[in-house]
């Protein structure tokens, strides 16, 4: 089975300013990646996430993550039309 190699964009450097933007795994850091884009990305960035993960991975994210803060949670889940 051949692995599909993804590459982070390099301008998604500014959003890791505090990790070593070098060491993060495309799949490894998922949940991390799309946790910051949430937070600080703009429209294309967002976009991106979704192309790339999916928007399954971005729902589950939005609702699930300890990291975003109430305010970008409740954001996320009525920009993708997500119930309480």
């Amino acid at each position: 089975m051949q692995r599909i190699q993804h590459n982070i964009p390099d301008d998604f450097e500014k959003y890791f300013w505090d990790c070593n933007f070098q060491d993060l795994e495309f799949s490894e850091h998922q949940t991390f990646i799309i946790e910051r884009i949430l937070m600080f990305g703009n429209l294309k960035d967002i976009l991106w996430l979704k192309r790339t993960y999916g928007i399954g991975s971005l729902l589950k994210t939005a609702s699930s993550s300890r990291r975003l803060d109430q305010k970008t949670k409740n954001f996320w889940n009525i920009y993708f039309n997500v119930s309480p």
